[in-house]
């Protein structure tokens, strides 16, 4: 093989590595679900946690008792998360009020140190931070699952005050014979065409 032709191999082979899923942004090898309850927190993180939650989950809960409400987030899903140099938790809800038949559960990432929300959506069933994106603090991908086989994506980036849904895409892992892809299949889309969970 002639040198231009070794150069031409070695970009192409560069390209195709570029173009890998991987390398497209979204880390689904890293997707999970918080385990932790809520209520094995710190006292005074619970508290944090419980009052800043109570304004969204009140509604779902109105003419009931508030211990009911506080006894629920205490069930919730938690996991300590480091938001560059922030302390953060992000949490998870449970139970049939808040999650869909597939597991799909509203979620919500707090900063700690300055008690405050900076991502909440809906319909999440696993997520990740992607500390090697750039910005002052990790962008966090979430996971919507549409059945076995599928899921939409949602890339957040912190814009100054919150994050927002900055790129979507669908997930395929197999086809529609049920045979499994070799590398998951992925399809970029709008935010808005049906997973931006910020809404």
């Amino acid at each position: 093989m002639h040198y231009p032709e070794i150069v031409h191999s070695l970009l192409m082979a560069s390209l195709s590595l570029a173009l890998a899923p991987s390398a497209l942004g979204w880390p689904i090898g890293s997707l999970h679900e918080a385990s932790s309850p809520v209520g094995r927190l710190p006292q005074a993180d619970r508290a944090i946690v419980t009052r800043l939650l109570r304004p969204t989950l009140g509604p779902l809960y109105q003419g009931e008792p508030p211990q009911l409400l506080d006894n629920a987030v205490q069930s919730f899903r938690s996991e300590r998360v480091h938001l560059g140099r922030i302390p953060g938790i992000a949490v998870q809800a449970s139970g049939d009020r808040l999650c869909s038949p597939a597991g799909n559960c509203f979620f919500w990432v707090i900063d700690l140190q300055h008690r405050r929300i900076l991502l909440k959506a809906g319909e999440i069933q696993s997520f990740a931070l992607d500390k090697g994106a750039t910005g002052s603090l990790p962008d966090i991908v979430s996971s919507t699952q549409g059945s076995a086989t599928h899921a939409d994506l949602i890339r957040w980036h912190y814009d100054g005050a919150g994050y927002q849904g900055a790129e979507c895409a669908s997930v395929e892992y197999r086809d529609a014979n049920g045979n499994k892809y070799a590398e998951p299949k992925f399809t970029p889309h709008p935010c808005n065409e049906g997973n931006d969970s910020s809404r």
